[in-house]
């Protein structure tokens, strides 16, 4: 059952008369148990894909805002930064490289 009440995303649904739908057919699935719901589809919100906006935070997590009062108190901390922004540019770089190839 989804959602508590629909047993599926393929049942005829009666929908209003000014509402018109060509096809209910999708190209993923929506499975719901007692604690989990699997979608096998993106979801999109508003025109704005969920799953890549949720990617594109987590790649941006790593990304550490500089403070400069700090870095002239600490000079090892901006070479500890700049060291930091140089690996993050190696992942970045090998995770796109891993995109390209799958």
């Amino acid at each position: 059952m989804l959602f508590g009440g629909m047993p599926s995303m393929g049942h005829e649904f009666t929908m209003g008369k000014k509402d018109k739908v060509e096809s209910w057919k999708t190209s993923g699935s929506i499975q719901a148990t007692d604690d989990q719901v699997h979608v096998t589809t993106d979801i999109i919100v508003k025109g704005r894909n969920i799953l890549q906006e949720l990617d594109e935070i987590k790649n941006h997590m790593l990304l550490l805002p500089r403070d400069k009062k700090l870095e002239e108190k600490y000079p090892e901390l901006k070479e500890a930064y700049d060291a930091y922004l140089e690996l993050y540019r190696g992942v970045q770089i090998a995770r796109k490289m891993m995109e390209v190839n799958e």
